[in-house]
């Protein structure tokens, strides 16, 4: 990842984590989508630490279908209540809503947290 590229998942992290500015948000989902290994893995990282606040961006997005799959594991990792419900939603979502690898990946994650939990 390069300096710049950083230094705006950095900023947009801080900035959706303290104050839940919508386009902060959505340049984390878009890092998450379509950057590059470093960048979606410090962008997810992002949205995990700010927990509940990312659920239904999170959630929204997967439900839209314009989400990457790894944004199951952002929820999966959140854990909270709020997280498993959107999972649940995925999970259950029509087909037409949701592609099938998040579905199948979000009723994955569920069972696995229900294990653990």
């Amino acid at each position: 990842m390069s300096s710049a590229a950083a230094a705006r998942v950095l900023a947009a992290g801080a900035a959706w984590r303290l104050t839940g500015v919508a386009a902060a948000g959505r340049a984390l989902l878009a890092a998450v989508s379509r950057g590059g290994e470093t960048e979606r893995t410090a962008a997810a990282t992002m949205l995990v630490r700010a927990g509940d606040r990312s659920v239904p961006l999170v959630a929204g997005a997967l439900l839209d279908g314009s989400a990457s799959v790894g944004l199951v594991e952002v929820l999966g990792s959140i854990g909270t209540d709020d997280a498993k419900e959107a999972l649940r939603r995925v999970a259950d979502a029509p087909g037409s809503r949701v592609v099938p690898p998040a579905r199948d990946a979000a009723a994955d994650t569920l069972r696995t947290l229900d294990e653990i939990g």
